[in-house]
């Protein structure tokens, strides 16, 4: 795909990686590609926060306080261990849950929503379901129901 930048010169996407990016940022043009591949990417990590099928619903759980890998599986039954646990991993490394071990004598671990990332990350959420609830009956396409829970 080219596209053009107010240039008699077209870049397509293969020139489009961040080296090429960081080793020619001087002069009007290039300065202007580098600002929209840092958008992007800033876009992209927001969005591969949140990406998967069950991380939103668990983080929606977690603002109303600390909760167990149990209570998760009974909220959400169609959820394998093995899927939530990843989620859970996954948001712990990323900084947005807190995984607090309490074990005595018997084997406990809580996850919890308090870090400024994951308050940030509901923020995100909250504007995004805030977006949706505006401008879906402005969409052409509707995505079934169906569709989202088959991520």
């Amino acid at each position: 795909m080219n596209r053009n930048w107010d240039s008699s010169r077209n870049f397509d996407e293969s020139e489009a990686n961040e080296a090429s990016y960081r080793q020619g940022c001087n002069g009007r043009l290039r300065i202007r590609v580098c600002h929209q591949a840092e958008n992007e990417l800033h876009a992209q990590l927001a969005i591969s926060l949140i990406q998967g099928k069950w991380k939103m619903r668990i983080l929606s759980q977690l603002q109303h306080g600390p909760i167990r890998l149990s209570q998760l599986r009974k909220m959400f039954p169609d959820a394998s261990k093995k899927m939530l646990t990843q989620h859970l991993r996954e948001m712990e490394k990323d900084g947005l849950v807190n995984r607090t071990d309490l074990s005595g004598r018997l084997r406990h671990v809580e996850y919890s929503l308090e870090t400024s990332l994951g308050v940030a990350v509901l923020h995100l959420i909250n504007t995004l379901t805030e977006w949706g609830s505006k401008h879906a009956p402005a969409l052409p396409r509707q995505v079934p129901e169906r569709d989202l829970l088959q991520e």
